[in-house]
């Protein structure tokens, strides 16, 4: 009798590397986010330290030029949380790829590891009707 031989492999083959491939985009959507949440992060601070230095400006054109710096922080600050919520939905697609696609390879490899059990226990069940045969003959020759 012939090897186990999983007649999906190439198919199960195919659906690890649509894993892998949603796994990295799933990193590349999270070093995204990161990136994004770094930036907002300095933009909120340049902003504190504006207001702080606010307070010990005296002339007024000192006081209208930094009032115009930190509107544009705020803006800044506006437009990068909503690149930031962006970029967390997109996050959160690559993790439902990612789990889709790993979802979708198990069930080729529980189905492998069936048929697998299925061939060891018909080959188990071969072997030992070999073995009976084997004992009955010796058995009828002695006889």
């Amino acid at each position: 009798m012939k090897g186990f031989r999983f007649g999906l492999e190439p198919v199960l083959e195919q659906r690890k590397t649509k894993e892998e491939e949603a796994l990295l985009g799933q990193a590349k959507a999270q070093q995204e986010c990161f990136k994004c949440q770094q930036y907002l992060d300095q933009t909120q601070q340049k902003l504190l330290e504006a207001f702080a230095y606010a307070g010990s400006l005296l002339r007024p054109e000192e006081q209208l030029q930094s009032l115009m710096y930190r509107e544009h922080l705020q803006q800044t600050a506006q437009r990068q949380q909503k690149q930031l919520q962006r970029a967390e939905e997109i996050f959160d697609l690559r993790r439902q790829d990612t789990t889709k696609a790993r979802q979708e390879r198990m069930v080729l490899e529980k189905l492998k590891e069936k048929q697998l059990a299925e061939f060891e226990a018909r080959l188990f069940f071969l072997e030992q009707k070999e073995t009976d045969e084997m004992a009955t003959l010796r058995y009828c020759r002695k006889a």
